[in-house]
């Protein structure tokens, strides 16, 4: 059967329905009958009714849909906009009712002071409950991203995204704690100590680095991402490798590798001027060509392949957790 069709005539018939529903103080009845009333004329009066019948039964969602759809309506009248107002508070539109409230608060001309108060003492209530919450899941994320220790890498490279979530104070003392410790991939040391960079956090920190325990201030170094070491080698391998693709991924995922291995002291372990010396060991040890053969005369390049293969060690006491 196709979709029924409402007549005009119906719209006086299911308003009739809704007062008669209303009077009973049958209000799921009468939200019923002005939803099909409203599907046939949008009134602004009609519009109010259902609104705030919505919101007295809890259909905040919904209501909040309807009154969106009228702001010019509910903005022109302090009454309705008190009511608008609620309906932003009880969808959790913090901000949005935060604004009407204390343009109302500061406006002499508003002759609903008291509920305008009131919506400001109900919204500071829901903004104190949220802080609660917050505080509340932010400890828990805390507790959960202490015992990163106890996991394997899988599960700690899964974890590592809840730092995000932390706020300064937290995510220090978790710094302070997973930075030393040296069941922590050093992946994600890399990323909890980038992450303290991008914050600006101005603290000196300890910081184990293949063993030894280092004092550094995020706020004196860069990201991982904005590293300059980083740029050169990468710039490096475009200029060495740019005619080989295949060779270039494999390069490229092991560059990748070895720097965030080697931050955030990178710029101490390579220094300025030796990139090129970086992505020709790197291409040796990936073992393809005769041609990247090293000469044992060439100690410089011998020296970085050692340490490249330090570093490849370092990581692989981690593969087997």
């Amino acid at each position: 059967m196709g979709e029924q069709i409402e007549f005009p005539k119906n719209y006086t018939v299911y308003m009739a329905e809704v007062m008669n529903a209303l009077q009973k103080g049958n209000i799921v009845t009468a939200i019923d009958y002005m939803k099909k009333a409203y599907r046939i004329k949008k009134e602004d009066s009609l519009n109010i009714l259902l609104v705030s019948s919505l919101l007295q039964v809890g259909d905040n969602e919904e209501a909040l849909l309807l009154a969106d759809s009228k702001p010019d309506f509910y903005e022109a009248d302090e009454k309705r906009l008190l009511i608008y107002v609620e309906v932003l508070i009880e969808n959790n539109q913090i901000l949005k009712a935060e604004k009407y409230i204390n343009e109302q608060l500061t406006n002499t001309l508003a002759k609903y002071s008291e509920s305008w108060i009131r919506l400001a003492d109900q919204l500071n209530e829901l903004k104190e409950l949220q802080e609660k919450n917050r505080q509340k899941e932010e400890e828990k994320l805390l507790r959960n991203l202490f015992s990163l220790p106890s996991l394997n890498t899988l599960e700690q490279f899964s974890r590592m995204k809840d730092i995000y979530k932390l706020t300064n104070p937290h995510l220090i003392q978790l710094a302070e704690q997973l930075l030393v410790n040296p069941y922590i991939h050093p992946f994600n040391r890399a990323t909890l100590f980038s992450l303290l960079t991008e914050r600006g956090m101005d603290r000196q920190i300890k910081y184990l680095w293949f063993g030894e325990s280092k004092d550094i201030n995020p706020i004196n170094t860069l990201s991982i991402e904005e590293s300059p070491t980083a740029a050169r080698l990468f710039e490096e391998l475009d200029a060495v490798l740019s005619k080989n693709p295949s060779l270039y991924q494999l390069a490229e995922n092991e560059l990748k590798t070895l720097l965030l291995m080697l931050y955030p002291f990178e710029k101490d372990s390579i220094v300025c001027g030796e990139e090129r010396l970086w992505i020709e060991a790197i291409i040796q040890t990936l073992e393809l060509t005769e041609e990247t053969q090293i000469n044992d005369e060439n100690t410089k390049l011998l020296d970085i392949a050692r340490r490249i293969k330090k570093i490849r060690e370092e990581l692989l006491r981690f593969e087997g957790q």
